[in-house]
């Protein structure tokens, strides 16, 4: 969908989120799709743009076609914020010594995003829920895998407990297969190569992708044997972040990519909610 027929929504996400047909929200992607097209938009006057111009004419690029004729460009609002996707993230422990799996799908299996929608349509009229073909292509809808966290060749930041792995956008060679099933799933699997390449070239060096512990699951004996989290892209610096430990307790201020439901009425109320255009994000 052209990003400029897309609303940009910021705020807690239990007040954003039912603003917005949960179905329509960008997976991460998309988003990406989105943000790459930002950069070369962004980089328009520099001398490598007509090289990079012919790159994404070439396909992988697509939102190219969103209107490279406009001067002003609504897009670029989609690279300098945090942005939580429609991906689902779920952490699972399995076995009587837990072997810890990351299972990543679509929006019908984010129980976070699922938990909110849920409590927060209880405030306005029934809206009829639409199909994700009515939003996304067919190649932005994500498949759900399992990879296990012990193959996925991660490293612990000590000052967050948290797990990570990095790699360099100048190569597209890795030597961990897992890594780079998660990186298709961020970029897309369409020309992935050339879009390792643009990232190189326009300044953006690195991608973090940041992972749960796995000792989680030890330090705290409550703790179920699966946890949701949220996906959440960081904004886009030199080196780009992707988190999928996100909370709604620690992420409370984020912006979601999506389309606003039209002549939504609150409860007790004749007047319908006021809903600001992309024009209005600031």
């Amino acid at each position: 969908m052209d990003i400029d027929q897309r609303d940009i929504e910021k705020g807690p996400l239990s007040k954003i989120l039912p603003k917005l047909y949960p179905e329509s929200i960008s997976y991460l992607s998309e988003l990406n799709e989105y943000r790459m097209y930002a950069e070369v938009w962004s980089n328009k006057k520099s001398k490598e743009w007509k090289q990079r111009s012919e790159i994404g004419q070439s396909g992988y690029l697509k939102t190219l076609e969103f209107g490279e004729e406009k001067k002003r460009r609504k897009i670029d609002k989609v690279r300098f914020d945090y942005f939580v996707a429609a991906n689902s993230v779920n952490y699972i422990a399995k076995g009587i010594r837990p072997i810890i799996s990351v299972q990543m799908g679509g929006i019908q299996t984010n129980s976070i995003i699922s938990k909110i929608n849920k409590a927060g349509r209880g405030f306005f009229k029934t809206q009829p829920s639409l199909p994700s073909s009515n939003f996304h292509s067919k190649e932005y809808l994500p498949e759900t895998f399992d990879i296990r966290l012990g193959e996925l060749g991660l490293h612990t930041d000590k000052e967050t407990s948290k797990c990570y792995f990095e790699i360099n956008t100048n190569t597209i060679d890795f030597p961990n297969p897992f890594q780079k099933v998660i990186l298709t799933l961020i970029l897309g699997k369409e020309a992935f190569s050339e879009k390792m390449l643009l990232l190189h070239k326009v300044g953006r060096k690195r991608i973090r992708c940041i992972f749960e512990d796995p000792a989680i699951f030890k330090r705290n004996t409550s703790t179920p044997n699966a946890i949701s989290r949220l996906c959440v892209a960081w904004p886009f610096f030199e080196t780009l972040v992707f988190d999928f430990t996100g909370t709604p307790e620690y992420y409370k201020d984020v912006c979601l990519l999506g389309t606003l439901i039209k002549e939504k009425e609150g409860a007790g109320s004749e007047e319908g909610i006021k809903t600001p255009r992309i024009d209005g994000y600031a």
